[in-house]
Formats: structure tokens, sequence, C-alpha cells
């Protein structure tokens, strides 16, 4: 321990400073200037107040800044004084020198190197541990207020670079900026201007930015933060004061990129005089100090044009904006974006599909139009397969009903543009292949690496990796070109026969039965008339197959039109032409009730009329002729919109709590009353998921083949798919000897090379991606059954999370069944939990004596290599058991739960058909006593209860019966308000906090995101506003465990959240009656430590 002395102090002070603190300084800003040059910007959004915002620019750092952190850590090893000075009592009633005698270090210099260990721990992209440096400090140099608020400021910071901005304006709110020294306020205002950025409250910025560019030493950021300031301007509309401060940024000499975004965001301002623009921008295209900006130019340039509205000539120059572009990144993505909505709005779909299909493939989810661009890019991809089917079909019925010498006339015609468009390419490819061959490192920069994203520091599977997958496609491209998916697409000259692939289409014909006469081979010389000539329908079996494949494509073209692109002109357009060109076909009765259903949404009642009774008239065998043919069919499609979201949370309910009965009661009750509903593939999953639960193998097959039939497009049957054909792969048994035992692989290592015992040791990290294993030495035929009864509940519980299911032999015995792709330790003890509340699964368990086990891919691994299951078992129970104590406990049973009403009005919200507008402002989430409906019956079904019992049909009086509520269960309650019922139904809350949502915004992309992946939980989004609080509640989930499962994924979803932009928001989980608690008391910030304790933990 170093003497303290007046001597000793100065001593280490001045031999910690420069012998040791002084090396880490210059490293650390070493750090910082690589930093600085290898981040790129993108201006054509707001620029980050510092370039380390963009999380890949640490990589170049690291080093820089783990030589600061070692150097900072040797000062204070080597040199500090923590012991008292002798106590000088003449000086004692001085409250200075008490404030000196009670510091806890008494080297003034240690504490400059504390903050080099923050900042430097921040640069390298260790937020969260700077975060805990910086806290650290606050606490342990209590008497320096100056450090103290300087620690806060930059905790805040690191926890805005997290996503924490709640608790960033938390921190900056407590500064006292009356403790800050002079050079420290512009430190404080950039901080504060950096989190409203990234909250996207750019006027509550302005005034903060303004300060931090006074205040500001550095030439390059007050160069960066003057830019920042005029695009706040800019993009708050002040159009004066933006002009003014980029001509501003000009006067301050930036970088050339600056200077020129600059200048290219000034010319945009100037709309009064868009000809001397546009003359300007001309000028600067001519000039070859602007060649690499040509892209940019032709944007704003294509942008100038659109002011003036012409869109043909704004076209043609966001055209040459993107082939000009040498960098393909977001300059690009920003002219395909902008073509593209050209296109969509013009209806010129096909056009706008290769524009939002490129944006999306450079592009990352940070972008902000990232999730409508991919969105329409997906559409799109369906529409122009489809489109593309019924142009070529109805052009080659064309070429057949032509005569033969006029069709061999455009044939001509087609080949001769061919063998121009051939040379073409060949002029181009030459071009580029003599450019490559001036440009050694081309290989290098042509590798399109998406804006923003890291490629080498990442755990994620590569095809959990959006940005890796967007990387391969690129480097796809590079070698084999833009290929169609579609079979041999490596094949150059695959031969263009539309009647190539054998298969049936839907009135039994085979395409391989097209010319029975021909038994040459495809020709695929594409300048030879024949090629052509053999793709035409010139035989009544050709046209036969080509009217079908039209006819399927174009009712597809229709359903996506309306469905998914919402252009519902076009698709009764489409609609219309179907069944006036085909109207024998299987598909007609949909295109009628299509037809009816647009005409009505446009409150055309005369025309939606037609379309019912023709529907009635013409097709009385279908379900919709139940539905429409009834004289209150109005009546009961209203009931129906009204009854069949509540039916349906009540029948999945069931399912969940393993009453099947009911779930065979609702389903055929739906079946018989509304055989039109929505939900009715959905209605008939979860039956078909009861009937694996209560009958044969065989059955629960049948059940799921019939809704494939009968609903192929419906998300559910994809699910159901995906179930048979892990039925399938389980009733191949696979012996042992096929795949091998862990016990022989691990016999046949050892006969080999052992590995080194260093790299044969398990690891305790319970962070990395981990599996649970189910070992049990149950007969294969029982082993199939739990497998596919396990993926049924994987579908229904977990429906985001792709879940790996396989059997892997341990020994001659004992086989494992294994469930993979958890994320954590945590999840998996989640998981495990859920299944053990599962009272179906919980009995298999134990009459199969399944032996439940918790292990890392990385530890699966080693038993690969050599190391014993029961090594693993042992190090298990020693070092990762006490983990799972961390998580709730195993669940006995699903149990149904009454709240007791209470005095105080209630804050839940009500179903929609059953709640006036009074109480539903009032209301967050579902009242407790508002119990799963279920069809009543008058009596007991006299089937066996494996058989499904038939629903009575409803009268009046009891279409709908609640069940008898229970007993409340007694639970201790958190600070005397809180009570953790992880069986009882819960609910996720998006709070905000300060701000103004876009409502419409986010309702939409949770609403399309439960769709695609909680699409059987039947989620509902809504807004409430509880007095002053605003808040977006999500559900319900069966429990808690499900509810957490959806939680963890969400916040990792960015594009949820762009409707949330420019507010403060929490997240929240919890069951009503918690929530209601929490507003009633206004006790948020206790709900948070009880959220912690009991679900985050």
């Amino acid at each position: 321990m170093q003497k303290n002395t007046w001597f000793s102090r100065n001593y280490h002070a001045l031999t910690a400073h420069f012998n040791i603190y002084f090396n880490g300084q210059e490293s650390y800003n070493e750090g910082l200037k690589n930093i600085l040059e290898t981040h790129q910007d993108d201006y054509s959004t707001v620029l980050p107040m510092y370039p380390i915002s963009k999380h890949s620019n640490a990589s170049a750092a690291t080093a820089n800044m783990d030589r600061a952190i070692e150097k900072a850590r040797k000062a204070i090893k080597l040199h500090s004084i923590k012991q008292k000075p002798e106590k000088n009592y003449k000086k004692w009633n001085s409250a200075e020198y008490q404030a000196f005698y009670n510091q806890e270090e008494f080297n003034p210099v240690l504490k400059d190197a504390w903050m080099l260990i923050g900042k430097a721990e921040f640069h390298k992209g260790d937020f969260l541990g700077s975060a805990g440096t910086f806290s650290y400090i606050a606490r342990h140099f209590a008497s320096d207020p100056d450090l103290v608020a300087q620690a806060k400021i930059w905790q805040a910071r690191a926890y805005g670079e997290m996503g924490w901005l709640y608790e960033a304006q938390q921190i900056l709110g407590d500064v006292n900026q009356d403790h800050l020294k002079r050079q420290h306020i512009g430190l404080f205002a950039s901080v504060n201007a950096d989190i409203l950025l990234k909250n996207h409250q750019y006027t509550e910025a302005i005034p903060f930015l303004r300060v931090a560019i006074e205040k500001e030493p550095d030439k390059k950021l007050k160069q960066r933060f003057l830019f920042i300031l005029a695009q706040l301007y800019q993009s708050t509309g002040d159009e004066k004061a933006a002009y003014e401060t980029y001509t501003k940024v000009l006067q301050s000499n930036p970088p050339f990129e600056m200077d020129f975004y600059a200048r290219i965001q000034r010319s945009e301002l100037n709309a009064a005089n868009q000809t001397e623009v546009q003359k300007d921008l001309n000028k600067m295209l001519k000039s070859s100090k602007y060649k690499d900006y040509q892209d940019q130019i032709y944007f704003v340039l294509g942008k100038s044009f659109l002011n003036r509205g012409d869109t043909a000539q704004a076209i043609n120059a966001f055209r040459s904006s993107v082939e000009k572009s040498t960098r393909n990144g977001y300059d690009k993505a920003n002219s395909l974006i902008t073509l593209g909505d050209l296109f969509y709005r013009q209806k010129n779909y096909k056009e706008a599909y290769p524009c939002y299909d490129a944006a999306s493939k450079i592009i990352t989810d940070e972008h902000p139009d990232y999730q409508r661009i991919s969105k329409l890019a997906d559409i799109l991809s369906e529409f122009v397969v489809q489109y593309d089917i019924v142009m070529l079909q109805d052009s080659l019925q064309r070429l057949a009903a032509m005569p033969e010498n006029q069709r061999m006339e455009i044939i001509k015609k087609i080949i001769s543009q061919v063998e121009q468009e051939e040379k073409e390419a060949a002029k181009k490819a030459e071009e580029e292949e003599k450019l490559a061959l001036n440009n050694p490192n081309n290989d290098d920069e042509e590798t399109l690496i998406p804006i923003g994203g890291q490629l080498g520091n990442s755990n994620e599977w590569y095809f959990y990796n959006s940005n890796l997958m967007k990387v391969g496609k690129s480097e796809f491209q590079k070698k084999w070109g833009n290929r169609k998916l579609e079979d041999n697409w490596r094949r150059t000259n695959k031969s263009a026969s539309l009647f190539a692939e054998e298969s049936n289409t839907e009135n039994g014909v085979s395409e391989s039965m097209m010319d029975s006469a021909s038994s040459t081979l495809p020709i695929s010389d594409n300048k030879n008339p024949d090629f052509y000539l053999k793709q035409i329908p010139l035989t009544p079996l050709q046209l036969k197959i080509s009217n079908e494949q039209m006819a399927q494509a174009m009712f597809n073209v229709g359903k996506i039109y309306y469905e998914k692109i919402q252009d519902i002109p076009s698709a009764i357009q489409t609609f219309e032409e179907f069944v006036g060109r085909f109207p024998q076909h299987s598909l007609v009765p949909d295109a009628y009730f299509q037809l009816y259903l647009m005409e009505s949404k446009l409150g055309n009642l005369a025309e939606a009329e037609k379309w019912r009774n023709k529907l009635v008239s013409e097709f009385p065998q279908t379900d919709y002729f139940k539905m429409l043919s009834k004289p209150d069919y109005i009546q009961r499609l209203k009931r129906m919109y009204e009854e069949q979201d509540s039916l349906y949370s009540a029948t999945y309910h069931a399912y969940s709590s393993n009453d099947f009965a009911t779930v065979f009661r609702n389903f055929q009750y739906m079946q018989e009353n509304y055989p039109l509903s929505e939900l009715m593939p959905k209605f008939q999953f979860l039956y078909a998921l009861s009937v694996g639960k209560t009958q044969e193998s065989p059955n629960f097959e049948k059940e799921l083949n019939q809704l494939v039939t009968k609903y192929p497009e419906s998300d559910v049957s994809a699910m159901a798919k995906d179930i048979l054909s892990l039925m399938r792969q389980g009733m191949v048994a696979k012996s042992g000897s096929t795949h091998g035992t862990l016990l022989a692989k691990r016999e046949e290592i050892e006969k080999s090379e052992i590995a080194p015992p260093e790299q044969q040791q398990f690891s305790a990290d319970t962070k990395t991606k981990h599996m649970l294993l189910l070992i049990t030495d149950a007969p294969r035929e029982d082993l199939n059954k739990f497998m596919y009864q396990i993926a049924s509940f994987n579908f229904s519980r977990f429906l985001i999370k792709d879940f790996d299911l396989g059997i892997q032999p341990l020994d001659s015995v004992r086989n494992i069944l294994f469930v993979d792709n958890f994320d954590s330790y945590d999840e998996v003890v989640w998981y495990e939990n859920s299944i053990i509340s599962d009272a179906f699964l919980s009995q298999l368990l134990s009459q199969l004596k399944v032996q439940e086990l918790i292990i890392s891919e990385e530890n699966f691994a080693l038993l690969k290599k050599g190391l014993s299951l029961t090594d693993y078992m042992a190090f298990h129970d020693r070092f990762l058991a006490k983990n799972a104590g961390s998580v709730s406990k195993p669940i006995s049973g699903i149990t149904d739960k009454e709240t007791k009403s209470e005095s105080k009005k209630s804050v839940a919200i009500a179903p929609p058909a059953k709640t006036n507008t009074a109480n539903q402002t009032e209301n967050i989430v579902p009242a407790s006593n508002e119990k799963p409906v279920s069809v009543s019956q008058t009596q007991q079904p006299t089937q066996p209860s494996n058989v499904p019992a038939v629903a009575q049909q409803p009268t009046k009086n009891e279409s709908v019966e609640k069940p008898e509520t229970k007993k409340e269960e007694e639970v201790p309650l958190f600070k005397n308000l809180f009570a953790y019922k992880p069986n009882d139904p819960h609910f996720i809350a998006l709070y905000i906090v300060s701000g103004k949502a876009d409502v419409a915004k986010t309702k939409a992309a949770f609403d399309e995101y439960n769709r695609q992946n909680y699409s059987v939980l039947q989620l509902n989004v809504r807004f409430e506003n509880v007095g002053k609080q605003q808040f977006f509640i999500i559900g319900s989930f069966n429990d808690a465990n499900t509810a957490k499962s959806y939680l963890l994924r969400m916040v990792k979803e960015n594009t949820l959240f762009e409707g949330l932009k420019g507010t403060s928001y929490r997240n929240l989980i919890g069951t009503q009656q918690n929530l209601n608690v929490m507003v009633q008391q206004n006790a948020l910030n206790v709900y948070f430590d009880f959220m912690k304790q009991y679900y985050l933990n």
C-alpha cells in the first residue's frame, strides 16, 4: 500500500501521468482517428452525432482501445493511493479539508485513468461495460462533482447506443449542470442532442445542437454538427434556416463529400427557381470533379423534375441515377425506392418490382423504409411470377391463332431482337472485363456489404443473419448473375417450353402428354424457330394445358391485387376477366365470392347482389351456398364477424388446457354456421391437433392432409405440412448404424488421435445457442408419436421460432429426441417449463420415462467428439443447474383462475362488440371475468370421448356461455401491489412515456408480424388511452412463458417500432390485474422492479 504524503501523492501522480497514462491517452486518440477514417456517412438520412453510432466502426479501434485500457489499469494498479494521510486537526474544521480526507482515491491522475477506461470500452463497442465503469466512477469519486457529472453524461451516451433511450434521458435529467466546468457544457449539450436524435425528436434537439456547435473545440465535429443542424431545420420545415446553415457548412471548408452533399441539399431547397437548379445540376454532371457522384446529381435532378410535374423526365433521371451508381450504397437504394414508388403509384407493378427487389438487397433493417420495401418486394415478386404466366400464355395463344406465315414473321422478329440483345450484352461484358483487368482489386470492391451491417462478430446462424444473407446473395449474383428461382437454374440454354415439367393440373391433365407424337429432344437454341414453335399451344391438349395455367395464374393475380396490393379496381377487373374467359373453371365460385366481397366493400350493393345471386343459383353444392342462400345472410355474416374471434380464442384456450371436447364442439359449430369464416383454417388446424392428441396417428395424418387440401394457401397449412413431414420422417425407422450412436462415435474417436485436454472442456456459457435433450428407451413407434406431439406443441405455442427436431441414437437401447435452436440456457428452461405445464405432454414424459437435459450446441459437439454424457451431466449439475433456479419453476398445470372483482373501476379492455365507447377509453387489457366462450350444450354428447362431438345449434338465449369461475389463488404480493401468476393469461404492453406515436403504422406492423409468426394465437393489437397514459396492448397469451417468448423476440424486430420514433416507450409484460394495478396506483417504477425479478432475470 502506497504512503500518503504530499510528496508521495505528487510523485505517483507525475509518474502515472507521464509514464503510463499519457501512452494510453495517445492510443485512445489514435483509435478515435481510426473510427473517423473508417466511417462512411449516409447523407440521405440525418447523420448520427458521432461515428461510433455505426457500431461496426468499433472494430477499427479495438486494438487501440485495448491498449488504452491496459495502460489505464496499469496506472491504477501501480499508483493508487487509498491509505488515509495523517489527519491534520488544525484543518479539520475546513469543509474542503474534510472532503479531501474522506475521498477514496488520493492520486488525482487516477480519476482520469478511470474515465479513460470507460471511454475506451465505449469506443470498442462494449457499451454495457462502459456504462458499468461510469457508474462506478460516479459512486466512488463523489467528492468531485464535475467528474460525477461527466461520468453520468457518458453513461447516458452508452445507454443511448444500447437503445435504452428512456434510461439515458433519466440520467441526463439528473445531471446538475452547475457542477459542470465550462469545457464540459458542450459535451452535455451534444449528448442530449444525440439521445433526442436517436429518438427522432428533431425539434427538441435543435437548441442542444446549437449549444454543442458553439462549444465544440474539434473542427471536424463542429462541421458535422453544423451539417446535422441544417438537416434538422430541413426535416422540421424551416427551409430558410436550413439554406443558411448549409451555406455556413460550405463556408467552413468541409471535406469534399460533405461539401458536395451540402450543395446538393441546398439546391433542393431552392424550389422557387427549378430552372436555375437544373442548370446548376447539369453543369455539375459535366464536371469531372463530381464523376463519382453523378448518381446523386441525377437523383436530385429527378426530384426537381417531379417538382415541375414532369414524371416522364423524372423517371429517366432516376434510372440514370441507378445506372451511374458505383458504390451500391444507400444512395442507389434511395433512387431505386423513389423509382419503384413512381411505378407503384402508376399501378405499373411489374416495373416497380425490380426496383424494390434491388433496394431490399441493399438496405438493412436500420433503414427507416426497410419494412415497407421488403414487404413490397415479396408481394410483387409473387405478383410478377403469376402476371408473367398470364401474359406469356396469352401471347402464345395469340400466336397459335394466327396464320402460319404471320406467326413465322413474328418469330423472325423475336430472333432478330435476341441476336441484337446478345451483341449488346457481349459488348458490355467485354467492357466490364477490360475494366476488371485494369483494376486488380475489383473483387474486393464489388462485394455488396449491406450498409450498417457487421459480418464478423455475430454468433447467429447464417440464415438468421439477414446481413450475411445479403452478402451471400451478392456473391451468388457475381458468379451466376440474376437467376430466377426455378429448377435447373444453372443451365444457360434451358428449354423455355412451358410443358417440360411432368405435373398434373387440377383437371387431371399430364403435361408430358401434350404431344404424344413428338419423340425429339427439346430444342434449346433460342435463335432456331423451332425453339419458339415448340412452346406454342397448337394442339387441343396443349391449348387445354395453357388455359389451365393461365386460369390459375389469373385467379392468383386477382387475389394478390385484392389481399396484398389492395388495388380493388384492378382485382375486380381481373376476376371479371377470369369468369368471362374460364366460366367452367373450378375456381369460378371463389371468384364470384371475391367479386361479391369487393363490390360490397366499395358500396356497390347492386353489383354485389348480382354476384351473390350468380353464386347461389349456379353453385348450390358449395359452402358459399350454405351461408349466402339464407334470407338472413347479412345478419349471419355480421354475427360471424362478431363471434369468430372470441370463439377462436376460447377454442385455442381449450386446446392449450387439453379440453379437446370443447375444441371438437367449437369446430363443428363453426363448420355448420360460419363455413366462410377466414378463421376456419385455424379452427381446422386446432381440430387436427386435437385429433392427434386423442386418436391414432393415421387419423391425425388424415386431418392434416384434409386441411392442406382444403386451404393450401393458409399459413397454418404450412405448419401442417411440416408436421406431416416429421411424421413421415418418423415412420421410416432409422437404424442406429445409419447415423451411428454417440457412444459409437466416442469409441471411434478414442481409437484415433485424442484432442488436447484444453480443447476437451465443457463450457458454462449460458448465452449461446442451446438445445433440449429428451432421452428415453421408449420403442420407436412411441418415440415417433412423442416427436410429432412435441412438434404440434411447438407450432401451437412457440410459432415464431423455427425449432429443429430430430432423433439421435444414444446407445443400443436409448434414443435422444432433441429440440434445437434456442438462444440461451434460460430460454430452454422456459420452454421446458411450458412442456411440463402441458398436462398431456407431462403425462407422456412420465409414461416414456423421459430424462430431460439442457446442453449448449458447443457442448453437444464435444459429446460427438468423445466426451461422455455422464461427464456432462456431472458438469451440468455442478455449474449450470443453479441457473434454472433463476427462471420460473416448472408449472404443475394450467388452471382457470378468476380475478376478484374490485371496488375500483376496471381499466381492462373489453371486446369491441360488447363494450361501449366510454368504457373503452378506460381499459387497457381484457377483463379477468371475460372467460373464453364455448358453445353451450343442453346435454352431454353420447359419442365416445375420442370422436368429435357435434355442437348443439345455439338458441337465442344460449348461443354462448361462460364457464363457471373458480376461486382465485392467493399468492404473495410484491410491494403489496403485484401478484406473480404464471398460469394466468398475459399481455404485452408498450407504454408511451412521452411523444406521439404513429398508431396506425405501429398497429399495422404488429398485426403483420403476428400474422406471419403467431397466426394460431390470433393476437389482438389495440391502442388505448387511460387518462393521460397511452398503451399498445398485445394479447392475450395463455401464460407467462408464451408471453415472455413473444417479448424476447419482439424486441429484436426493429421494424416493429418505426411508428414509435419520436417517443419514449417501455415494454411491459403482465397479467391484466397487475397492469390494472400499475395504472391505478401510478406505480410504473415499482412494476419495472417486479418485472425484472419475476420475468426478466
